[in-house]
């Protein structure tokens, strides 16, 4: 799977067109809305997959679409990330908590709230440490149930979710995915070091996050009826 993944954004007669305006996405990814364009791309990417046109990645067309799709992909992972956020926020606090303990009358803090402070901190970053994990884990599988199914609802149906993330096959895409992206990752530092290579870490991250889209359509793929309630294709979000 991997050097299949690894190979398939360079398949085609328009793939250096399509990495080209991917990378040129990316890299007016700072004003926010190219960047929706690319979702909306990687979700097209997943859904061909899926659906077995697996040999040649999609062409950029078809602009209205992808917006909406990217709009949808960018909402969806917006919410995943919101619950680690909000765990991070609850383990800051509780860094604080140890600090800012009640004091005794001569000034001394009452160390029985901060070791309880110090322990609710422990408690909190692992738990952070677990939902971030998972979030990372279940986003592609939810971005992936959305562009098979055309629901967008399927992104956060607990059956759904289980049975993308529950299998082997899955699993294993994901780890794919996360060894191309630390790749492209370590690629573009490597690039980095000069004007024109930095220049090309856009085209280098939009590259890899193709291939990694790739991986996990090839997965959901496996996934049996997945799409056959709502045509991905008929769908409106």
């Amino acid at each position: 799977m991997l050097e299949d993944a690894i190979r398939y954004p360079w398949n085609g007669e328009q793939k250096v067109e399509t990495i080209l305006i991917g990378g040129v996405l990316s890299l007016l990814g700072v004003f926010f809305v190219p960047v929706l364009f690319v979702y909306g791309y990687l979700v097209r990417v997943v859904r061909a997959v899926h659906d077995g046109d697996d040999e040649v990645p999609p062409a950029f067309d078809d602009w209205g679409d992808l917006l909406v799709e990217g709009v949808v992909a960018f909402l969806i992972s917006l919410v995943y990330l919101l619950v680690p956020l909000v765990v991070i926020g609850l383990a800051i606090a509780s860094f604080v908590l140890p600090v800012s303990v009640v004091s005794t009358a001569g000034g001394e803090p009452t160390s029985g709230i901060a070791v309880g402070g110090l322990l609710l901190a422990l408690v909190v970053v692992a738990v952070t440490l677990v939902v971030s994990l998972g979030a990372a884990y279940l986003l592609p599988a939810a971005v992936a149930a959305y562009a098979v199914t055309g629901r967008v609802g399927a992104a956060f149906s607990p059956g759904t979710l289980r049975a993308i993330g529950g299998s082997e096959t899955y699993a294993a895409a994901w780890v794919v995915a996360v060894v191309i992206a630390m790749g492209a990752q370590v690629v573009g530092g490597l690039v980095s070091v000069t004007v024109v290579g930095a220049v090309l870490i856009p085209f280098i991250s939009f590259y890899g996050n193709v291939a990694g889209a790739y991986a996990i359509g090839t997965a959901v793929r496996e996934v049996p009826d997945l799409g056959s309630e709502t045509p991905a294709s008929q769908s409106v979000p």
